[in-house]
């Protein structure tokens, strides 16, 4: 985690609430920047099975990218509700599975997250990365992400590789 004096970036509010917007906004020489928010959330297994669901899930404008990995699972699936469900599928490799989409529609969907645990496991960790690109005018930028499906717990944001962990409260 880089020290919060050393970045070129701030986080507005500094101590979110959980289901709080959060908006990040800082400096930078480039023409753009990515700013991407991760979180980790562990999911109870149930007869051999996860599941997650994340609803009112806001996808910011494109380009933009949304990543889901699943720890200690055979497989993953996730699910997406825009008028139709669309499903995207991944088998694990040594227990990890991991679904990549890239420009995705802005919009508030429905995300549910299930798969099958690989043998043994009472829980499976779920990470869940957003990520936008944004355009840098007059060397300024700002961007504002929703935490309502963020679990209450701490999340990152990273900001042209430079990362900071931030603690829903």
């Amino acid at each position: 985690m880089n020290n919060p004096e050393n970045r070129d970036f701030e986080i507005i509010p500094p101590e979110p609430r959980a289901g709080d917007n959060v908006t990040i906004r800082g400096t930078s020489s480039a023409e753009s920047v990515d700013i991407a928010m991760t979180f980790t959330r562990t999911v109870p297994v149930k007869g051999g099975k996860y599941k997650c669901r994340m609803p009112d899930t806001e996808v910011p404008e494109r380009p933009n990218r949304l990543t889901v990995i699943a720890e200690n699972v055979k497989n993953l699936k996730v699910r997406v509700k825009i008028l139709l469900w669309m499903t995207r599928r991944a088998r694990a490799s040594e227990g990890v599975a991991e679904i990549r989409e890239s420009d995705v529609p802005s919009g508030k969907y429905d995300i549910r997250i299930e798969g099958n645990a690989a043998e043994g496991q009472s829980q499976v960790n779920l990470t869940v990365a957003a990520s936008r690109t944004i355009k840098v005018e007059n060397g300024r930028f700002e961007e504002t992400f929703p935490t309502k499906t963020i679990p209450a717990d701490e999340f990152e944001v990273t900001v042209a590789e430079q990362t900071e962990t931030i603690k829903l409260h």
